[in-house]
């Protein structure tokens, strides 16, 4: 078929088509462009900078997370999606999120400063946190064209908004080398990227409105996103909160590194989830169709395949890619990313998943499986870590997918959205990949699991931080 008939017209399926393909490349443009600040920043600033960032971005994701009232799914999901009244009400509640947000960093920077023992917290949580604040004004003009599939100008927009933070994020390292570069560059992306969503999406202009009844109904459906987003935090944040408590920040740059690398190919399948196969779910509920079925096992086959391709790469290939993108200060970075690329390879049969939930509304089951999924996460961190160190965490994400796929798939049967024969077959490649990998790596991966292991408090008896990996 031609390109231009099967993306283009109005339809679902052209819709679709194209959304993927902008999210697709709007996602690989914004790694890139982070890829070559990492590149970049990691030859004008020491590890310990990048660990410290890491920290203090945790705390600040934390914030986000935990005043989380679900607005977006809300919007894209209710019949009210594109009535002003609700709109301008979400965008109200939004901005006063906003504000909440960025005055509990203020209270929060003493307390942490002295539990981390870093007294550069004090004054960086308070300005970091300033993103809060200026993306709780953030249009709703965006949601709305995710909610019909409408993608590309919010994906130029993104993609220019990244350019212009590196850009200050360079300039800032060039003049003061220190982790306050990297909190400036994220400042003038936000204020960009605020300013570009209000002034070139096109559609309604937000004004403050508070309507009671739009009101009942935001807060009514995301009670429960915002329990769920706490156990989400967990999965996603808590190994670098965890670590920076029992680990020196330098190895904690390492890490990040490693994990900055290693979270692309779930970033991008999580961003085709969140903007191509939500909406999808809404429009094309698997139960009440066969022929919807099969047009989602399509889209889901595709994200999978992607993602397991992209994993498959970093398991082979991520030693010998570090060295070449990195000096000898981030050489452990290289098993770590080994490690965690492969412990990611199994929940590639989950992704995207469970917005069907969200998608029929039902965020109560949708947050009961994220709770499940923190309250694991959570307990095989701090077991794992233990017994084998920083090893141990790397592989929580395999040991989190056993006892969350039945969970999922119970849930999702409810539904008849399972596809069970279709995730074995994807799970028996991924043990396949996983073999070969850990073969092709054996010699560095040995070194790196028994330096973790000796260091690990199950042999130490403590658990203080100590230098690990950092030379």
């Amino acid at each position: 078929m031609h390109p231009r008939k099967l993306f283009g017209g109005d339809g679902l399926r052209a819709l679709a088509l194209r959304g993927t393909a902008i999210t697709l490349g709007g996602t690989a443009s914004q790694q890139m462009l982070r890829l070559l600040s990492n590149l970049i920043l990691t030859r004008l600033l020491f590890p310990e900078a990048f660990g410290m960032m890491a920290l203090v971005q945790s705390f600040t994701a934390g914030l986000q997370m935990f005043s989380d009232l679900g607005l977006r799914p809300s919007i894209i999901q209710s019949k009210r999606g594109e009535d002003p009244d609700f709109l301008n009400t979400a965008w109200t509640i939004q901005i006063m999120r906003g504000v909440a947000l960025w005055l509990f960093a203020c209270l929060l920077a003493w307390p942490l400063a002295r539990f981390y023992g870093e007294e550069q917290i004090l004054w960086l949580l308070p300005v970091v946190g300033l993103n809060a604040l200026i993306t709780g004004f953030y249009s709703t003009k965006g949601i709305v064209a995710n909610r019909n599939l409408l993608l590309g100008r919010q994906t130029v927009i993104a993609v220019a908004c990244q350019v212009l933070g590196l850009i200050a994020m360079i300039a800032m390292a060039l003049i003061w080398p220190s982790v306050w570069s990297l909190v400036v560059g994220g400042l003038v992306s936000s204020l960009v990227a605020v300013w570009a969503n209000h002034r070139f999406i096109p559609g309604m202009s937000n004004r403050l409105r508070w309507e009671p009844t739009a009101v009942r109904e935001l807060i009514g459906f995301g009670r429960f996103i915002f329990l769920s987003t706490i156990a989400t935090y967990v999965v996603g944040q808590g190994d670098r909160l965890f670590l920076g408590r029992t680990i020196s920040l330098a190895d904690l740059g390492i890490y990040n590194v490693a994990f900055f690398l290693g979270a692309f190919p779930g970033m991008l399948a999580g961003m085709v989830a969140n903007q191509i196969l939500f909406p999808l779910y809404r429009q094309l509920p698997p139960g009440a169709d066969r022929r919807n079925f099969a047009k989602i096992r399509k889209a889901r086959d595709l994200v999978t395949s992607g993602q397991m391709a992209l994993y498959t790469i970093l398991g082979l290939a991520a030693v010998p890619l570090v060295h070449l993108m990195y000096d000898d200060r981030y050489a452990a970075a290289g098993p770590m990313l080994v490690v965690l690329a492969l412990a990611q390879l199994p929940g590639t049969v989950l992704i995207g998943s469970s917005r069907l939930l969200l998608a029929v509304g039902d965020s109560r089951r949708f947050s009961r499986l994220e709770i499940y999924r923190g309250f694991f996460t959570l307990a095989f961190m701090v077991g794992a870590f233990w017994l084998w160190g920083i090893f141990g965490v790397l592989v929580v994400p395999a040991l989190l997918f056993l006892v969350t796929y039945p969970l999922q798939q119970s849930y999702l049967a409810r539904y008849d959205a399972t596809d069970i024969p279709r995730d074995a077959a994807f799970l028996a490649l991924s043990a396949l990949i996983i073999a070969a990998a850990v073969w092709f790596n054996w010699s560095s991966l040995a070194e790196f699991y028994r330096t973790s292991r000796m260091l690990a408090p199950s042999v130490t008896g403590s658990w203080e931080p100590t230098v690990i990996f950092a030379r």
